[in-house]
C-alpha cells in the first residue's frame, strides 16, 4: 500500500493549533523543546518525578545527538518559572530488525524481575502485533505532571504536539507508547493521538519486579495515522 505524505504545511497547522491549546491551559505560559539528557533529567528533578525512567536514563541507553526531544510545558511568570509538564520522544532505527526483535531486546535488559540477579523476559510469542513493522520508530515516554495540573489536558495535549513534532523532524514509520488498561479504557490513547490500540501488549515469560507493567497496552500511530490526525485538526465544514 502507497501511503499518502503528510503535507507539511498542514501537519504545522495542525501542531499550532495544538500549541495554542496548550497555552490556553490555565496557569500555563510557555512550552519548549529540549534536546539533550542533562537538561531532561534537571527538569524531572524540579518538576517532582525524580530519576528519568529506564527507557531514557543514562544508564540504560545510549541516545545519540539528534535522537531525544523533549517537550516541557511551564507556569509563572518570569521571575517564578517552573516546569509543570513533561513528556519524551527517543528515536530509534534497528535495521535488520523489527519492532518486534527490537522491543524483545531492548526490553530484556531494562526491567529486573524479582529473581536477584534476573532480569524480565518476553514470551516468544509476544508483541505479534510488531511483527514485520520496520523503522524508524519514535518511542513516547516519561510522561509527567504536576499535582496541580492534574485533572486538566496538559498531558495529552504536550504529548499529541510532541507526536507531531517528532514526526515532522524524524518521519518514523512508527511512533508508539505503553499505557495502563484503565487509562485507555477512559478513551486516553484516542484523545492523545494513538490509532493503534492492543491490549496484552506484552505477555511476559519471566514477569518485572514492577507490577504496573505486567498488564500494559502497546499504543501506536502510523504515518497513515498522523495524516488522519491532521486533517481531523485542520477540517473545516
Amino acid at each position: 500500500m502507497v501511503v499518502k505524505q503528510v503535507n507539511k504545511l498542514d501537519l504545522q497547522c495542525a501542531a499550532g493549533m495544538v500549541r495554542n491549546q496548550v497555552l490556553s491551559v490555565a496557569g500555563v505560559t510557555r512550552i519548549r523543546l529540549l534536546y539533550e539528557v542533562a537538561e531532561m533529567e534537571c527538569v524531572a528533578n524540579i518538576i517532582g518525578k525524580g530519576v528519568l525512567g529506564p527507557h531514557f536514563a543514562r544508564s540504560m541507553n545510549d541516545i545519540s545527538p539528534g535522537h531525544l526531544m523533549v517537550m516541557v510545558a511551564y507556569a509563572g511568570d518570569e521571575h517564578s518559572e517552573r516546569p509543570v509538564g513533561m513528556v519524551a520522544a527517543r528515536y530509534d532505527d534497528k535495521p535488520g530488525w523489527d519492532l518486534k526483535d527490537f522491543l524483545s531486546a531492548h526490553w530484556s535488559r531494562l526491567y529486573p524481575s524479582e529473581k536477584a540477579g534476573e532480569f524480565a523476559e518476553f514470551l516468544p510469542e509476544s508483541c505479534l502485533y510488531a511483527q514485520g513493522i520496520t523503522g524508524p520508530f519514535s518511542y513516547i515516554g516519561d510522561g509527567w505532571i504536576s499535582k496541580e495540573f492534574r485533572g486538566s489536558d496538559l498531558l495529552g495535549l504536550i504529548q499529541k504536539l510532541l507526536i507531531m513534532l517528532a514526526y515532522d523532524e524524524w518521519k518514523p514509520a512508527l511512533t508508539y507508547g505503553w499505557m495502563r488498561p484503565d487509562k485507555v479504557l477512559k478513551g486516553y490513547a484516542a484523545r492523545w493521538g494513538y490509532s493503534m490500540v492492543y491490549p496484552r501488549g506484552i505477555e511476559w515469560r519471566v514477569p518485572p519486579a514492577q507490577i504496573d507493567l505486567r498488564d500494559v497496552y502497546f499504543v501506536g500511530v502510523d504515518q497513515v495515522g498522523i495524516r488522519q490526525m491532521v486533517l481531523d485538526l485542520t477540517y473545516e465544514d
